[in-house]
């Protein structure tokens, strides 16, 4: 089994185990006594002590104490352990060679591969050594950055991608300014040597390990994480007084590895910020190395004492100590652009008390400040962002484009177009943040209007820990650029004037034209909405534009015909996203009965672009739900009017004492619609849109006309009760029973005429029965008659009118309540009839099968 091996296979696992213990990995005794046994070839190297050596070193750079595992290497060679050499060669290859570390038990020998059969290592197979040697390397190297470059390449712009750039870190790592990341154990010793002589040795490794390179008595241990501190391993043989003022001075060298590391650590794609960072840094660098070029010119000169250097470094130290705090608070957080500036200026302001400190920390804010503050001059004086690496405070998220605005109002564009990023705004920035997007909007507006934006004396931003000195400057552009865009918008897009138009139309002040458009299209209308031509009521409402006092708008071309396929309720439940079970029934478009015209047509605008940042299609959208309201009101007035005109010639007839009941439920049905008119056109919408005027005199920006102007569509809704779920309904329901009574009326019409030439031609039409044959519309019932079946549905008609009015008066009064307006409580005085009727709603309450075949209704 063991045919190579001269020992006891006890005594090798001891010696196994001894080596083991001292490197530190985690291979264990039988591992390698398996591996020893397959392999045929263990035994046959013939190194020579000094390549043992070399191999015991480089092993001892795995090993997690160097020192301790050479301790035990050296102790057992003074012991004369047989095959030594074989077993440090073999741990090296465990250890060291990445393939071979990972096979626990090899099947089958390995075949040779250099020189002859014994392995011998000849002049010939050098360079191909070096060829394998730098394939491992540059492997081990792929293993170890492939985290990192995944990490990176998240924040990298896109188009970084494209770019072909080498990689200077990862294909010269000697080309570093840092200690390099493995560093070899101390070989040399100072024993034997003089004090004198020893200080004259260390001061020299000073300057070096001050440089970032390594020494011969002072080693740097590797660092474990990118900014952690670097300890370093001081020669034990060193004097205890030369090696106590040495510790003193080492976090000199390792603050500097710190700062040194950060530095190598920023790319091209950590951002300008951080660009303008690292060469403030590389400034004060310059003269950290100039300092190390004169202490070492002294020491030439033999001036130079270690008490001297500690007293010169000592300035230093605190210099390169705030530095490698700011770095070390920046790194560990992976920050970038505005955040990067908010700890710069947090660290300026702490350090207060300390007027060096400050001043190194106030000369890294103020250069880091200048790429970030050139973006910012960029967007409140141009209203353009150039931002390749996604620093600025203001993000351009380029949700549409300018052609798509007329059809999409731009509602989108103003409130997602641009928007504040809070992670990436500085501190001393955080006050103006909304001014400065505002600012660059108005511009950026302007701009898309093809209009050239001329500022004289324009002021660059400077950072001061004073707000004062930049604040003034953000104030005066937000200033012209407020002024700027609502004169482009009141004066040369005549805001006023559009919206005084939507007034005309959507508001229903247009008068004439409305009734003008409601007699040419009421026939159309009136129509299920799968029959209605849209072109049709195109040509109509061109028509009734031209041909009423509309002519004269300027902008009545803009005008179009909508079709709606939802009515009124489902939309405004829709726009207020109901979610409670008891009002889910209200969100749900029914397909109970298809809708007609009437219900579904609304006004639409076209829009352009930038009235449309005004005029959006949610702006459109609540005037459309208004518009269709007040239309469908008059609508309803228009069919009792037409009734009330049925009734003058029925008061001419004999028996027109009969259709009393009638008269008064229509004239009750009429003063009822004509008053809710009154109240949302004269109470509501006109003293509205008065204050509306007024406040729009006073504006000085942009957002305020959308804020004054969305306060007013709020107001309109509310009040004209559309944001009710309830009381809309229990409106709606009110028109209902009147476009019910006005249908069974229009019917009845042509029975009341036979009926009075019956009386007046004789019996001939005795047995005909024209009281009520008809099924009026939801009316429930076929009566066989007489004059009092008329009554009764007369009666049914006003019993449901005064329940569903009775409900409005309710839900007006609840909100009124609710929400203390005295605005409600004007329409609910206004439609408070005389208690006459409801006592007749008492009186109709008793009768049972009154009430019954209302249910059925």
């Amino acid at each position: 089994m063991f045919q190579n091996c001269i020992i006891p296979k006890d005594k090798m696992q001891s010696t196994i185990k001894e080596l083991l213990d001292a490197l530190g990995c985690n291979l264990e005794a039988d591992t390698v006594l398996d591996y020893i046994q397959n392999d045929p070839n263990y035994g046959n190297s013939n190194l020579s002590s000094k390549q043992v050596n070399e191999y015991a070193q480089r092993l001892a750079l795995k090993a997690c104490n160097a020192k301790v595992f050479l301790k035990k290497y050296e102790e057992l060679k003074n012991r004369n352990t047989d095959n030594l050499s074989d077993l440090v060669l073999l741990f090296y290859k465990l250890v060291c060679d990445e393939k071979k570390s990972r096979i626990s038990k090899p099947k089958v020998a390995p075949k040779p591969v250099l020189g002859d059969n014994k392995h011998q290592i000849t002049k010939e197979d050098v360079p191909q050594i070096k060829d394998k040697l730098l394939k491992a390397v540059d492997e081990s190297k792929k293993l170890v950055m492939k985290s990192f470059e995944e990490k990176e390449s998240k924040l990298r712009p896109n188009w970084y991608n494209s770019l072909d750039l080498p990689n200077w870190q990862k294909d010269h790592p000697a080309m570093s300014w840092d200690f390099p990341k493995e560093s070899l154990p101390i070989t040399l010793s100072l024993s034997g040597i003089p004090v004198t002589s020893q200080e004259n040795i260390i001061i020299d490794e000073l300057l070096y390990v001050f440089s970032g390179i390594s020494g011969n008595f002072i080693v740097p241990k590797p660092a474990k994480d990118t900014y952690d501190p670097r300890t370093f391993i001081i020669s034990d043989d060193l004097d205890d007084a030369l090696k106590q003022i040495v510790q003193q001075m080492l976090p000199l060298a390792s603050n500097y590895s710190i700062v040194r590391r950060f530095i190598e650590h920023c790319n091209m794609w950590s951002g300008q910020v951080l660009h303008a960072l690292v060469a403030a840094i590389e400034v004060l660098l310059k003269d950290y190395y100039t300092m190390i070029a004169q202490l070492e010119t002294e020491h030439l000169s033999t001036n130079l004492t270690l008490q001297k250097l500690w007293y010169f470094v000592l300035p230093t130290m605190h210099t390169m100590q705030v530095l490698a705090a700011i770095v070390t608070s920046i790194g560990k957080s992976e920050l970038r652009g505005g955040a990067v500036l908010t700890v710069l200026h947090e660290k300026t302001n702490t350090l207060m008390g300390d007027a060096r400190a400050q001043e190194i920390s106030l000369f890294l804010t103020e250069r880091s400040c200048r790429p970030y503050l050139s973006i910012l001059d960029q967007w409140i004086h141009k209203g353009t962002i150039v931002d390749p690496f996604q620093e600025f405070m203001i993000e351009d998220n380029e949700l549409i484009n300018k052609e798509e605005l007329p059809v999409d109002y731009s509602a989108d564009y103003w409130e997602k177009r641009y928007s504040v990023q809070r992670d990436r705004v500085p501190k001393f920035l955080d006050k103006f943040a909304d001014i400065i997007l505002r600012t660059g909007k108005y511009l950026n507006v302007i701009s898309q209007c093809g209009k050239s934006i001329t500022k004289s004396n324009t002021e660059e931003i400077k950072y001061s820990l004073r707000e004062q000195n930049y604040g003034a400057i953000i104030q005066k552009a937000y200033a012209f650029a407020s002024k700027s865009l609502l004169e482009l918008l009141l004066k040369e897009y005549d805001l006023m004037g559009r919206l005084k138009s939507v007034k005309n139309y959507f508001l229903m002040s247009q008068g004439d034209f409305i009734v003008q458009f409601l007699d040419a299209t009421e026939q159309e209308l009136s129509k299920k909405i799968d029959d209605i031509i849209p072109s049709k009521l195109e040509s109509l409402l061109g028509l009734c534009l031209r041909l009423s006092a509309a002519s004269h708008d300027p902008y009545n071309e803009d005008m179009r015909v909508e079709l709606l396929p939802y009515d009124l309720q489902f939309q405004m439940f829709k726009i207020l996203s109901i979610e409670t079970e008891e009002e889910k029934e209200y969100k749900q478009n029914k397909d109970c009965l298809p809708l007609t015209g009437i219900e579904t047509f609304s006004f639409g605008m076209e829009v352009k672009w930038p009235v449309s940042l005004i005029l959006n299609h949610k702006a459109i959208a609540c005037y459309q739900m208004i518009f269709r309201h007040l239309f469908y009101c008059k609508h309803v007035e228009r069919l009792l009017c037409r009734v009330w005109l049925y009734n003058k010639v029925v008061k001419r007839f004999s028996e027109a004492r009969l259709y009393a009941d009638a008269f008064a439920l229509r004239q009750r049905m009429l003063s009822c619609v004509q008053h809710l008119q009154y109240y949302m056109c004269v109470e509501v919408i006109e003293p509205s849109w008065c204050q509306l005027i007024q406040s729009l005199d006073k504006v000085n920006n942009v957002d305020e006309v959308l804020e004054r102007h969305n306060d007013f569509l709020e107001s309109c809704l509310g009040d004209c009760m559309l944001t009710s779920p309830q009381l809309l309904k229990a409106v709606t329901t009110l028109c209902l029973v009147c476009v019910q009574f006005c249908t069974f009326m229009q019917e009845m019409h042509k029975y009341f005429v036979d009926a009075e030439l019956n009386s007046m031609l004789g019996s001939t039409y005795d047995n005909i029965d024209y009281s009520e044959t008809f099924t009026g519309a939801n009316c429930g019932t076929t009566t066989g008659g007489s004059a009092d079946s008329f009554s009764r549905s007369v009666s049914r008609y006003g019993l449901r009118f005064t329940a569903a009015l009775l409900s409005v008066l309710a839900y007006i009064e609840r909100m009124a309540r609710d929400n203390n307006t005295n605005k409600l409580l004007n329409i609910s005085a206004r439609l408070n009839f005389n208690t006459y009727y409801v006592k007749q709603l008492e009186k109709f309450c008793s009768d049972d099968k009154l009430l019954e075949a209302d249910k059925k209704s």
